[in-house]
């Protein structure tokens, strides 16, 4: 089947045509109030009461307003409205749709064109005007499990119709010109040339949708809310090198985005878009959802080919870069649920078009998930650009209790901490770069200056110190000693010489170990100390006593 049969066996397909009533409902995790909603949409629709579409959606990414119903009708604005309940399920769609009542007090914002006086449009909220969506451009606006609204409404697998027309040489050349880089920091088409030239019949793409770090919501939103997106890339990559097989390392926290994802594979197979001869090309491969087990270091790349390998997940020694993994003996490669959610962007829109994808000439953006002592613990998508203040405070609305910054952790539990003065700083500037940090694991905690520093870097530590792997002694070691050092500091005051002895830690692990959770652990003890020395010296002096409970990573 090619892909124009395929676009006229997905019109058919539609449950409704162009034109009629749209209802979504979007939530996260499809929880218990959100199924209540999405049934009495359809009780209606299934009572005759209007013809309409109705499906349940991915999230958005702001989570403290779901559910969020959007209505929508050909020739009128869309609404959203926001912690909708089941009981005002009714009185809000005959309102709008029936007796043309927007009911503003219950309205997010109107979307489309025209618009509501009483009414915010979303272009005019921070939260939509201020994000670049490209891996998550279809998150929230498609049914995730439909494959016929993927390819009718999203230009779904159009990207790799036009791939499997191609040269590989020249897929992997059009993706180099995009400047598309995954959050790793590589350049993906780097990473596919190197294994294209390993020259083996076997090959391997593996797509890391772990979201490794606990506060980070990545490959969940993607996997619920979006992921044909992901299949789409991870199929063009394979083109391009030569694959017969993919694998999506799953996080297996997130059952319903499994379930979704396994769906949605499923929905590819009648149409030729999985197996044999895809898009009636030369082109065959399938594609396996593993589970797998969410930490640190499954992060990393050839400890997470162990894992999926069935041995423990241990990094190993790596070769300069780009260098070609090795996956049960044959040559493969791993990159990010958003690298891949991005490639299929780039072949839907051209890839010289990638640029203008993304405001100010720039090429990329990261998906970022806000949490701690902020009010709006959302996740989004901006420019690299972006600075961390807009972030925190337009996005994120600021201190949750309307505090003020102490710090933020960038790049989550192994990450530097900021001080305040650094937050008119790009989230990938150079100055961020040298502190240690890095936006790779895509999350920002806010802690407000009620926050001891030595407590928050003894919770991290903590937390660090079970996630090492244990095959290297500077990690294994370091982690535990640091641990220690910090306990006894919170318990009971310690000495001078523990902050001497930290330090030293740090800077042997920063040179000694083999891969980046090594590297970086000693992140947020080094950077509290130069930061926030004098609680450091409190707790010494003043013997004092934990303040509180640790924040839980789990």
């Amino acid at each position: 089947m090619d892909f124009e049969q395929i676009l006229s066996k997905a019109r058919t397909g539609r449950t409704c045509p162009d034109g009629d009533i749209s209802m979504t409902v979007r939530v996260s995790g499809a929880p218990e109030q959100a199924v209540a909603v999405f049934k009495v949409l359809k009780g209606g629709v299934a009572e005759g009461r209007m013809k309409a579409r109705v499906f349940l959606a991915g999230s958005f990414g702001c989570y403290d307003l779901e559910p969020i119903v959007s209505i929508s009708k050909q020739g009128r604005p869309t609404l959203l409205y926001g912690k909708v309940t089941p009981a005002e399920v009714s009185e809000l769609v005959d309102g709008y749709l029936v007796n043309g009542r927007m009911m503003p007090d219950r309205a997010l914002c109107s979307m489309g064109e025209g618009g509501f006086d009483a009414i915010p449009r979303a272009s005019d909220l921070p939260f939509f005007n201020l994000q670049n969506r490209i891996a998550l451009r279809n998150c929230g606006l498609t049914d995730p499990g439909d494959i016929d609204h993927y390819l009718g409404c999203a230009q779904g697998y159009s990207g790799l119709s036009k791939a499997v027309q191609m040269d590989p040489a020249d897929v992997i050349g059009a993706l180099q010109a995009s400047g598309l880089i995954g959050s790793d920091g590589c350049r993906i088409a780097d990473k596919l040339q190197a294994l294209y030239d390993a020259g083996d019949d076997e090959k391997y793409v593996v797509c890391n949708g772990v979201d490794s770090d606990p506060r980070s919501r990545t490959a969940r939103l993607l996997l619920e809310g979006d992921p044909h997106a992901v299949l789409e890339g991870l199929l063009i990559a394979a083109y391009a090198v030569g694959a017969r097989r993919c694998i999506i390392a799953a996080d297996s926290r997130w059952a319903e985005g499994i379930r979704t994802t396994h769906k949605a594979l499923e929905g590819m197979r009648p149409y030729g878009l999985a197996g044999d001869n895809i898009l009636d090309s030369v082109f065959s491969c399938e594609v396996e959802i593993r589970q797998t087990a969410p930490s640190l270091v499954t992060g990393e790349e050839t400890a997470l080919l162990r894992f999926l390998e069935g041995r423990e997940a241990m990094a190993a020694f790596r070769p300069p870069f780009p260098e070609v993994l090795r996956f049960l003996g044959k040559p493969g490669l791993v990159d990010t649920i958003e690298t891949f959610a991005k490639a299929s962007a780039i072949f839907q829109n051209a890839p010289a078009c990638f640029a203008g994808l993304t405001a100010d000439g720039s090429r990329e953006t990261r998906i970022i998930t806000l949490s701690g002592d902020v009010k709006h613990p959302y996740t989004v998508e901006v420019p690299l650009f972006t600075t961390i203040r807009t972030l925190v405070e337009d996005i994120g609305g600021g201190v949750a209790v309307g505090g003020h910054i102490k710090a933020v952790q960038l790049g989550g539990p192994a990450g530097s901490f900021l001080g305040p003065d650094a937050l008119d700083l790009p989230i990938e500037s150079a100055s961020i770069v040298q502190t240690g940090s890095a936006m790779g694991s895509t999350t920002i905690e806010v802690f407000d200056t009620e926050h001891c520093a030595v407590e928050m870097t003894e919770e991290r530590m903590a937390y660090l110190q079970t996630q090492s792997c244990g095959k290297c002694v500077f990690c294994r070691e370091g982690t535990l000693q640091m641990s220690d050092i910090l306990r006894s500091l919170v318990g009971e005051g310690g000495t001078p010489q523990d902050l001497d002895l930290l330090c030293e830690l740090g800077e042997a692990m920063r040179t000694g170990c083999i891969c980046a959770i090594g590297w970086t652990a000693a992140n947020p003890v080094l950077s509290s100390i130069g930061l926030f020395r004098e609680d450091y010296e409190g707790h010494i002096k003043e013997k004092k006593c934990k303040s509180g409970p640790p924040r839980s990573f789990e």
